[in-house]
């Protein structure tokens, strides 16, 4: 569709309601120019840094969704201790999926980008959405560091009262679908602005990326991903660059990546459900 003179791949629910038209125009052609920057020196490196960027940004809408409809699935059966945890923690995913996406965000390290700490990942991602719309910025900042505190209340302090003195006056979906959008339309500005200046030569991913994402060590522990590899593969083979991440996701990482955390449902266990319940906080497809 076309808005603020510009053809978009994406059917944006909420993000353009935050400011006029022009001032999204505005915006969005200050988001160019500093993409340009990188795409009219696009290498090989680069454009394999930024293909896995779009991945773990693709993944952490993925993984957004999966933790709301566990949110969904805790609530119906009475398990309130779990509603913190998947709040946060499907804030903090949508956050580090705007990062991701971000121009300003370091370059040249994929694997300290991907371990980006919990408060600079909010300060990143509400400072961009303020350059859209300070007001929306500020408040859904708010709200995210109460959702943190209230995590950090339950897993630390353990109150006594339970969740008695937890807040839910906030808007939680409209939180996750926001910053969905942000990271869709950093993505599409991105994509136009390689179609522009890069050159198709660099189209490639370096395997040390791939291998960044799929395996990882954590405090001494080893962990090895095979869907990861066989997901980056498939990138590496036909994805090979950065596209907008509606298009970027493909139906199959998206089944794949549900599919991965359903149970039984017959049995009562969590289940991410039919591919309708998929879609609450970004269209994908």
């Amino acid at each position: 569709m076309k808005y603020a003179n510009r053809t978009w791949f994406y059917n944006y629910r909420r993000l353009w309601k935050l400011c006029t038209e022009q001032k999204l125009g505005s915006r969005c052609n200050q988001i160019s120019q500093q993409f340009s920057l990188l795409t009219k020196e696009w290498s090989v490196e680069r454009n394999s840094e930024w293909t896995c960027r779009a991945y773990m940004s693709s993944k952490m809408i993925l993984n957004a969704t999966a933790l709301w409809n566990s949110l969904d699935f805790a609530q119906s059966v009475g398990l309130r201790a779990a509603n913190p945890y998947f709040e946060y923690y499907a804030t903090l995913s949508l956050l580090r999926g705007v990062v991701f996406m971000l121009p300003t965000s370091q370059e040249g390290d994929l694997e300290a980008l991907i371990s980006i700490s919990h408060s600079r990942a909010i300060n990143m991602a509400f400072d961009w959405l303020a350059h859209i719309d300070q007001d929306a910025a500020t408040r859904l900042k708010k709200t995210t560091l109460r959702l943190k505190a209230q995590r950090e209340l339950i897993a630390y302090k353990v109150p006594a009262s339970g969740d008695k003195n937890l807040s839910s006056n906030y808007d939680l979906l409209e939180l996750l679908i926001l910053l969905g959008e942000l990271a869709q339309l950093t993505s599409e500005l991105l994509e136009a602005s390689i179609d522009k200046n890069a050159d198709p030569s660099s189209f490639k991913v370096l395997d040390d990326h791939i291998h960044a994402i799929a395996s990882v060590d954590i405090e001494g522990f080893s962990f090895l991903d095979d869907d990861d590899y066989r997901r980056l593969g498939y990138v590496q083979r036909k994805t090979q660059r950065p596209y907008n991440l509606a298009n970027f996701m493909h139906a199959g990482l998206v089944e794949d990546f549900f599919d991965a955390w359903d149970g039984d449902e017959e049995r009562g266990e969590f289940s991410n459900g039919a591919p309708s319940n998929w879609t609450a906080i970004f269209e994908v497809p």
